[in-house]
């Protein structure tokens, strides 16, 4: 996966033991490079879950305003874009 190179400034955090740990396992295992990797992955997560909730908030501030679409409708919606992803 190509990364562009981007300047990292230092930040300095402290962790509880347990968390401490877990990454530390996470990197000794290999599903990371460095403990830098796995925060970085951590944290996108936490942004990517952010943005989940955020989206879920607006389906619900629709539906509270009587925004609903129905099942056939979203269903048809769904497989016309799995179709179109799957053909390229």
């Amino acid at each position: 996966m190509f990364q562009a190179s981007i300047r990292v400034s230092k930040m300095d955090i402290q962790l509880p033991q347990d968390q401490r740990s877990a990454i530390e396992a996470l990197v000794n295992t290999g599903r990371f490079g460095s403990v830098q990797e796995a925060v970085s992955e951590g944290i996108r997560l936490l942004v990517s879950n952010e943005k989940l909730k955020e989206a879920v908030q607006v389906g619900i501030d629709q539906a509270d305003k009587g925004e609903l679409h129905d099942h056939d409708t979203v269903f048809a919606q769904l497989r016309a874009m799995a179709a179109e992803a799957t053909n390229g």
